[in-house]
């Protein structure tokens, strides 16, 4: 099989929302009129953003929900993306398992695959989603105020533990639910879009929880206080055992490909934010508050007590 016939049996379909589509040189494409494009674009590498016995399927899907998921917390809703893939050889069957995976995925959103790029080389699957709102409606890092309260769309630390089990720095196994949260992860769409009008500023957690409050605060010039016994977590039993405690804590702060989003809105959108999470099935909560910033500590997170814990305060970085 050629380049140009993969790409047609696997990667191609007619335009729908196109001016072009796929098939020349570039595509064409324009935002609904009084909307303007959120563009983003991510790369997943074997064996950095995915273990080599992930499921093709699988693989497909989480490469569009880990872009989207970008979009998601910009308040954007996703229209069109462009895939680059790097193969080390055409395994057909292989192929057609990741391409039905990619595909479920992105008629989830009705996204339209306008075009993209394939070469031989070390595994490795480039997305870039666009998607389009209204230009100043747009969720920022850098709205958080002091008094904003902090949240978050749902459970953390289910990835971190389901990869560190999988690649042997847990003894034990992870469930099938935690090895779903880092195999497949679901990006929060539907909510970052009404978050429109609601939160005050907005971030994914993909590089970890601690990382990406410290992102939101840098970006708003303010400090944020962190209510350990609040972040909603399915890690409890690990977090009470001796054995498994320091890890689950790393696990739940520190470790990334979580997907959920973190945002902060003012008290008064308190009930409004709740009634959002109840409609979209999410168990999030808030775990925090907005403080005026504070040169000595741009994040903090208390115990039980509100005392300020010994936590190192990052997250994942390829280059570190």
């Amino acid at each position: 099989m050629t380049e140009f016939e993969l790409i047609a049996r696997y990667f191609s379909r007619p335009k729908v929302a196109a001016i072009v589509g796929n098939g020349d040189d570039c595509a064409v494409i324009a935002p609904s009129p009084g909307n303007a494009f959120a563009v983003t674009t991510d790369t997943l590498v074997e064996g950095r953003h995915f273990l080599p016995t992930i499921d093709p399927y699988k693989l497909g899907r989480r490469a569009v929900h880990v872009n989207l998921s970008d979009l998601a917390a910009m308040g954007a809703q996703p229209r069109y993306a462009l895939l680059s893939l790097t193969l080390p050889q055409i395994n057909e069957a292989w192929i057609a398992k990741l391409s039905e995976g990619l595909w479920s995925a992105l008629d989830q959103f009705d996204v339209e695959l306008i075009g993209g790029n394939t070469t031989r080389g070390p595994l490795a699957i480039a997305l870039t989603a666009m998607g389009e709102l209204p230009p100043g409606e747009a969720l920022l890092r850098s709205g958080a105020k002091a008094d904003d309260e902090l949240w978050v769309s749902g459970p953390l630390g289910d990835a971190g533990w389901a990869l560190y089990c999988m690649i042997g720095e847990i003894k034990g196994e992870a469930s099938a639910a935690q090895i779903a949260k880092y195999e497949c992860p679901e990006a929060r769409v539907a909510l970052g879009i009404a978050l429109r009008g609601v939160a005050t500023s907005c971030i994914d957690i993909s590089d970890g929880l601690l990382s990406e409050a410290a992102h939101l605060a840098d970006a708003s010039r303010v400090s944020i206080n962190i209510d350990f016994a609040a972040i909603p977590t399915n890690l409890s039993e690990q977090l009470a055992s001796p054995e498994h405690a320091a890890k689950a804590r790393h696990c739940l702060l520190s470790t990334g490909d979580a997907y959920e989003l973190l945002f902060t809105a003012p008290v008064a959108q308190h009930a409004v934010v709740s009634r959002l999470l109840r409609a979209y099935g999410l168990d999030g909560a808030c775990i925090g508050r907005v403080t005026d910033s504070d040169s000595a500590a741009r994040v903090r997170v208390l115990d039980a007590y509100s005392r300020p814990m010994d936590i190192e305060i990052k997250g994942w970085d390829h280059f570190a």
